[in-house]
């Protein structure tokens, strides 16, 4: 029997205005891939930025031009 703890995660690309807070996300910046909790959104010039807490406590700032995927349940 498969249970969450045993299926992989699975990962759908979306955009800022689809990440509900608290979803778990991931992106790619400057060659490091974050990981974690959505946890507030800031003005950004063309769209808003998420702002990320990673499991280590640090927050990270979603780029514009990045690829953000969201875990699905």
């Amino acid at each position: 029997m498969e249970t969450e703890l045993t299926r992989p995660a699975r990962w759908r690309p979306v955009t800022t205005d689809d990440v509900p807070m608290h979803a778990v996300v991931r992106f790619h910046d400057r060659g490091l891939l974050v990981e974690g909790t959505a946890v507030d959104v800031l003005d950004g010039n063309s769209r808003p930025l998420l702002v990320v807490r990673a499991e280590d406590g640090q927050h990270h700032v979603a780029p514009e031009s990045c690829s953000l995927e969201m875990q699905e349940g």
